[in-house]
């Protein structure tokens, strides 16, 4: 299952154009917009388990969506080991350093980060290569303007189209349980 949290007021790279090509692309994937109440990190806790309960899918089988503010709590939370699926998609999440230590998780961590070559990069990225985690990261230029948004959404598809293939292989061979 991809579930893609939104929240009123956030931004949301899963238009309706684009999560419709990706429902398209990975026809085996259940695809689940999560509307969060609040943006907190207990209400992305408690939307993502109202979601599980609602579809009867268990957190391994699950891959999150998040950008911005709400991408970044998401890593937090997965890093920190409490909110446990199969992999995240972090699109635009701050790269600032984390205030915890990263624990050892299975989860598939995936970042989108926009950058350009006058900010500096912060620690998160630093922290998430020393770790030994399965995280990639994709840089995108935000001075190729209007088309940096076609190419987080290209970046963003790419690893969602990974870790549906390879949450599906886990959770069918017993193997990664969080």
């Amino acid at each position: 299952m991809v579930g893609v949290l939104g929240a009123p007021d956030t931004a949301s790279i899963a238009v309706p154009e684009t999560f419709a090509r990706w429902r398209r692309l990975t026809p085996l994937a259940t695809w689940l917009p999560i509307e969060l109440r609040e943006t907190s990190y207990a209400g992305i806790l408690t939307g993502v388990a109202a979601a599980l309960d609602r579809v009867g899918m268990i957190a391994r089988q699950l891959i999150l969506l998040g950008e911005g503010p709400l991408a970044r709590r998401m890593l937090e939370l997965a890093l920190r080991g409490e909110l446990p699926c199969g992999g995240i998609v972090a699109i635009d999440a701050a790269s600032d350093a984390l205030p915890l230590p990263i624990l050892p998780t299975v989860t598939a961590i995936r970042l989108v980060v926009h950058h350009n070559d006058d900010a500096p990069q912060g620690s998160l990225i630093g922290a998430l290569r020393a770790a030994d985690l399965d995280a990639r990261i994709i840089h995108l230029d935000l001075a190729a303007g209007h088309g940096a948004e076609a190419a987080a959404a290209s970046a963003t598809e790419t690893f969602v189209l990974e870790l549906v293939a390879t949450i599906g292989r886990r959770t069918t061979d017993g193997a990664g349980d969080p």
